[in-house]
C-alpha cells in the first residue's frame, strides 16, 4: 500500500499542467472605453499623488528640523529657568542672612545704649558727688 501512494505521488509530481495553445497574439490587450479611461485617470491620478507625496515629504522633513530647532530652545529655556531659579533661592538665603545680622546687630546697639545709660548714670553720680565733696567738704 506504501509503494501504491509513493508511486501516486511520484506520478503527480511529474505531471505538468500547462496553457493550452492559442492562435491569437497576447501582446494586445482589449479593455473596454469605460475600463481604459478609468486607468488612464487612475494613472493621472498616482503620478498627482507622488508629487503630492514628495511634497508632503519634504514637508514632513522640514517640520522636523524646525521641530529639534524648537526643542533645542526649550531645553536652553529651561536650564535658563533652572540658573534663575538657584539665583533665586540664592538670594533668598542672603537676605535671610542679612535679616539676621540686622537683628543681631540692633540686639548690640540696645546692649550698648543700655550700657552707656548706666555709664552716663554712674559718671553722673561720680560727677555730682566729687563736686559735692570738693564745694562744701573744703
Amino acid at each position: 500500500m506504501k509503494r501504491i501512494i509513493l508511486l501516486f505521488f511520484i506520478v503527480n509530481c511529474f505531471v505538468l499542467f500547462g496553457q493550452k495553445p492559442t492562435s491569437k497574439d497576447s501582446s494586445e490587450v482589449c479593455f473596454p472605453y469605460t475600463v481604459g479611461r478609468q486607468i488612464l485617470l487612475d494613472l493621472n491620478d498616482y503620478d498627482r499623488v507622488k508629487g503630492i507625496l514628495v511634497l508632503t515629504e519634504n514637508e514632513v522633513d522640514t517640520l522636523d528640523l524646525k521641530i529639534k530647532k524648537q526643542e533645542g530652545i526649550i531645553k536652553f529655556l529651561e536650564s535658563k529657568d533652572t540658573t534663575y531659579k538657584e539665583i533665586i533661592g540664592e538670594k533668598d538665603e542672603k537676605f535671610k542672612i542679612v535679616d539676621g545680622e540686622n537683628k543681631n546687630l540692633r540686639d548690640d546697639i540696645h546692649k550698648l545704649k543700655t550700657k552707656n545709660t548706666i555709664i552716663e548714670i554712674v559718671a553722673g553720680v561720680l560727677i555730682a558727688s566729687l563736686t559735692y565733696i570738693q564745694f562744701f567738704l573744703q
